[in-house]
């Protein structure tokens, strides 16, 4: 029971964040992901300097501040859970694996949990 998906972030080096687990977020997640990065990221003026961005891309604090946004900086138990890897504590029957890099703002389901854990 649930609409159960997971979602990692990575960037163009390399570097992941843990692997996000949500029990309820289904799809929504992940559309939920697209607009968080081109409201903080893409929409950036050319000019926008690493400092003044809203948040940074480096995959551990995107994963912070998604979360942030997605309980609405409030306590919630809402089925969120970050896993160090999503192949040891992941199960998301309903939906699949998710990458999402961070510096470009491509998403993509991937077959192999062990390519984002």
């Amino acid at each position: 029971m649930g609409d159960r998906i997971c979602l990692t972030f990575v960037d163009n080096s390399g570097e992941r964040s843990p692997c996000l687990y949500s029990h309820w977020g289904g799809m929504t997640l992940i559309g939920e992901a697209e607009e968080f990065w081109k409201k903080y990221i893409q929409d950036r003026t050319p000019d926008d300097s690493v400092c003044a961005r809203p948040i940074r891309t480096e995959p551990g604090n995107f994963m912070v501040n998604f979360v942030s946004h997605l309980t609405g900086g409030e306590i919630h138990d809402g089925g969120l859970y970050l896993y160090p890897t999503s192949k040891d504590s992941c199960s998301p029957d309903d939906n699949g694996y998710w990458v999402m890099n961070t510096d470009t703002g491509e998403i993509a389901q991937v077959e192999d949990a062990y390519y984002i854990g």
